[in-house]
C-alpha cells in the first residue's frame, strides 16, 4: 500500500488554514460594512419616514387651509392619530418658546414645559435637526425637529396675508417646531439579528480554523512519528544488513518474508527471487532442524549443516532457528541465523596443522641430532674408503654413493630442522626485483639443465618493501625448483610481482608449464613430508608456507595456471604494512 508522503499533506492543511483566514478577515470585513451600511440605511429610513411624516401633516394642513377650514385647530386631532403609528413613538409642535402646543406619546407635567431644543434662529439651511435620546429603561428613540412651514409652497394661504378674524390658529403656526420620535426598537433587533448572525458565521469559521489548526498540529506529530519511525527502520534495515551473519524470516509454510544482504550471498540467491520462495527448496528443514520448530517450536541452535554452492563447493553454515509464536502460543513462522563456518574451519585447520608440526618438530628435532652424529661418522669412512679404493674402480663407485648418499640424508636433516625449528621474520627494507633476481640465479644451473627458460615480469618502478630477505630468497628459490624439477625438457616458468597499492598487498607468482597438480592435492600439498616426486622429501612447499605465515601472508595455488590448459601457478599475498611487526627491522 502506497502511504502518502506527510509533507504532502501540510500543503492542503496549510491551505485550509490560509482560506478559513481570508474567509474570516473577509466576513470580518464584510459584516463590519454591512452593518455599517445597515445602519446607514436603516437611519436614513427613520430618517425619511419622520420627515414623510412631518411632510403627511403639512400637507394635512395645507389641505385644511384651502377647504375654508383655517378657523377650526385639527393639529391636536392629527397628531394624535398620526401618534398610533406603532413606530412613532412620539409627535409635539412646539412654539418659538418651547411651549408645547400639541403632542403625542407621552405625558408632560405641564404644558408649559420647555423643550431642550435650539430656537428657530438654530435652524440652518437643512432646516432640520436630528438625534437619538434614550429613555429610561434603554429605549432609545430617533428625534427629528424642523420647522413646521405648511404654507411655503402655498404663499397665497401664509397666515401673514389672512385678514380673517379667526386667523388665530394660523398665526399661532408661525415658526413653530414639529418633532417626531420614532422608536428604534425594530431597527436595533434587525442590527442585534445581524450582528448575532455573523457571530455565528464567525464562530463557524474560528471552528474550521481551530480544527485547520489541530489537524496541522496531528500531522506534525504524524510526521514527527514517522520520521522517528522511519529513522528506525532505517537503522534497524541498516543493522541487519551489516550483521556478520545471515538472517531468514519465513512464515509457518516455509515462504521466506525477510532476509538481510548475508543471507543472500551464502545462499547465492537474488533479491528479486527469493520473495515467496520456499526455504526448503534452498536447505533442507529435516536435516537442519527447522521443520521441528515449525510444528514443535523447538529452538536449534549452531546445528552444522553443508549447503552446495553453484561451483559444487560445499559451505559450511552453523544453522540457529528460533521459533516465531502468536499470542496462543502455535508457530507463525521462525527466524533463522546463517553463520559461515569456512574462516572456522581454516581456522580449525590452521590450528591442527599447528599442532601437527609441533609434534613433527620435536621429534624431528630428536631424531636429526641422533641421526647428523652417525652421519658425520659414516661420510668421514666413506670418503677414505673412496681414497683407499682409487686403484680400484669398481669399488670406488660403491663408495662415492655411499658419499652421495650421506649428502642426501644430510640434506634432508637439515631440511627437517630448518622446518621443525621456529623463527620469526627479521623484516628490513628490500628490493624485491633484486630479491627475486637473486633467487633466480640460484636455480638457473637446474634451469638451464632442463633446457627451462626464466621469464621475469616485474613492474619498471623498484618497490621496496619490508621482508625478511634470507626466508623469501628461501621460499621464492624453493617454488622455482620445485616448477624446474616438476617439468620435463623445455618450457617456461614466469616470475613476477605487483605492488597492489590500493589494499597495500605485495603479489608474487610463479607460473610454470609443467603437468600440473590434480585439484584433490592441492589441500596436501604443503603439508610437511607430502610429494609426488619419487626422490622428493615433501619439505619444500611445507617451508614455503611457513615462511610465508611468518610474513602474515597468504599462499595459494592454481592448476592449471590461469588462461593455460595446463601448468600450474604459485601465488603469494603478503602485506606491505602489517598489523602488528613480526620482527625488528634494520
Amino acid at each position: 500500500m502506497q502511504i502518502r508522503h506527510p509533507r504532502r499533506l501540510f500543503l492542503p492543511a496549510l491551505s485550509i488554514v490560509a482560506v478559513v483566514i481570508l474567509l474570516l478577515a473577509l466576513i470580518s470585513i464584510s459584516t463590519y460594512q454591512n452593518l455599517d451600511r445597515d445602519k446607514e440605511k436603516a437611519m436614513a429610513f427613520i430618517h425619511d419616514y419622520s420627515m414623510a411624516l412631518i411632510y403627511s401633516l403639512e400637507a394635512a394642513v395645507r389641505a385644511g387651509s384651502m377647504a375654508g377650514q383655517i378657523h377650526e385647530d385639527p393639529m391636536g386631532t392629527l397628531i394624535q392619530e398620526v401618534g398610533k403609528i406603532e413606530d412613532v413613538a412620539h409627535i409635539c409642535l412646539i412654539d418659538p418658546q418651547g411651549n408645547i402646543i400639541h403632542h403625542s406619546g407621552f405625558s408632560p407635567e405641564n404644558k408649559s414645559h420647555v423643550w431642550d431644543w435650539p430656537k428657530p434662529s438654530d435652524f440652518g439651511k437643512e432646516k432640520t435637526i436630528y438625534r437619538i435620546r434614550k429613555f429610561p429603561g434603554d429605549r432609545r428613540v430617533y428625534e427629528l425637529a424642523k420647522q413646521f412651514s405648511p404654507f411655503e409652497s402655498s404663499p397665497d394661504l401664509h397666515p401673514d396675508k389672512n385678514k380673517k378674524k379667526d386667523g388665530a390658529f394660523l398665526q399661532t403656526k408661525k415658526d413653530a417646531i414639529i418633532i417626531v420620535g420614532m422608536n428604534m426598537k425594530s431597527i436595533e433587533q434587525a442590527r442585534r439579528a445581524d450582528l448575532h448572525h455573523a457571530i455565528i458565521m464567525a464562530g463557524i469559521v474560528l471552528a474550521l480554523g481551530t480544527g485547520a489548526l489541530f489537524f496541522i498540529f496531528v500531522i506534525q506529530n504524524y510526521y514527527l512519528v514517522n520520521k522517528t519511525l522511519k529513522q528506525t527502520q532505517d537503522y534497524t534495515r541498516v543493522v541487519v544488513d551489516h550483521m556478520a551473519n545471515g538472517l531468514l524470516g519465513i512464515d509457518k509454510g516455509g515462504n521466506v518474508v525477510s532476509f538481510n544482504r548475508l543471507a543472500l550471498e551464502l545462499l547465492e540467491l537474488d533479491a528479486s527471487d527469493i520473495f515467496g520462495t520456499n526455504l526448503n527448496q534452498i536447505i533442507d528443514f529435516q536435516s537442519s532442524g527447522i521443520e521441528d520448530t515449525l510444528t514443535e517450536s523447538f529452538v536449534v541452535l549452531e546445528r552444522e549443516i553443508e549447503h552446495s554452492l553453484k561451483s559444487g563447493e560445499k559451505l559450511p553454515i552453523a544453522i540457529s532457528v528460533t521459533p516465531i509464536l502468536e499470542e496462543n502460543g502455535t508457530s507463525a513462522g521462525a527466524v533463522i541465523v546463517l553463520r559461515d563456518l569456512r574462516e572456522i574451519k581454516r581456522l580449525e585447520n590452521k590450528v591442527r596443522r599447528t599442532e601437527k608440526l609441533a609434534a613433527i618438530g620435536k621429534l624431528a628435532a630428536g631424531v636429526a641430532h641422533e641421526i647428523r652424529n652417525p652421519l658425520s661418522s659414516i661420510k668421514g669412512f666413506a670418503q677414505l674408503l673412496r681414497q683407499v679404493l682409487e686403484n680400484h674402480p669398481d669399488e670406488k663407485k660403491y663408495a662415492d654413493i655411499m658419499v652421495k648418499e650421506v649428502d642426501r640424508i644430510n640434506s634432508v636433516v637439515t631440511d627437517l630442522i630448518t622446518f621443525a625449528r621456529p623463527f620469526e621474520a627479521d623484516l628490513m627494507t628490500a628490493d624485491i626485483t633484486k630479491l627475486i633476481e637473486h633467487a633466480i640465479l640460484l636455480v638457473q644451473a637446474d634451469a638451464d639443465a632442463r633446457s627451462i627458460t626464466l621469464l621475469k615480469k616485474f613492474p619498471l618502478k623498484p618497490a621496496d618493501v619490508p621482508l625478511d630477505v634470507s626466508q623469501m630468497t628461501t621460499a621464492i628459490f624453493n617454488l622455482v625448483l620445485n616448477a624446474v624439477q616438476m617439468m620435463e625438457s623445455g618450457g617456461r616458468i614466469e616470475l613476477g610481482f605487483e605492488l597492489a597499492v590500493q589494499d597495500s598487498r605485495l603479489n608474487i607468482w610463479v607460473e610454470d608449464d609443467g603437468p600440473g597438480i590434480p585439484i584433490e592435492q592441492h589441500k596436501k600439498i604443503f603439508e610437511p613430508f607430502y610429494s609426488t616426486r619419487e626422490k622428493g622429501t615433501g619439505l619444500g612447499l611445507a617451508i614455503v608456507h611457513k615462511i610465508i605465515e611468518n610474513h602474515n601472508g597468504e599462499i595459494s595455488i592454481e592448476s592449471p595456471a590461469p588462461g593455460r590448459p595446463g601448468g600450474c601457478r604459485f601465488s603469494i599475498q603478503i602485506p606491505v604494512e602489517p598489523s602488528q611487526p613480526l620482527g625488528k627491522g634494520k
